[in-house]
């Protein structure tokens, strides 16, 4: 049981990291980026969505 609680928990948890890193891969190698690029790229999405999520909750 409790076996079965963990995989419940953790499964979705690492599918979600793996396909984040992966995405992030695919991403930086269509556009051509480089890791500095790519840092701030990830930066400026993190600004929009929280100044969207800000947004909505005044």
């Amino acid at each position: 049981m409790n076996k079965n609680i963990k995989n419940w928990i953790i499964k979705p948890i690492r599918a979600t990291v793996f396909a984040d890193r992966d995405a992030y891969y695919w991403i930086q190698s269509k556009l051509g980026l480089g890791n500095y690029q790519m840092a701030a790229l990830v930066w400026a999405k993190g600004l929009i969505i929280g100044l969207l999520i800000g947004a909505f909750l005044l």
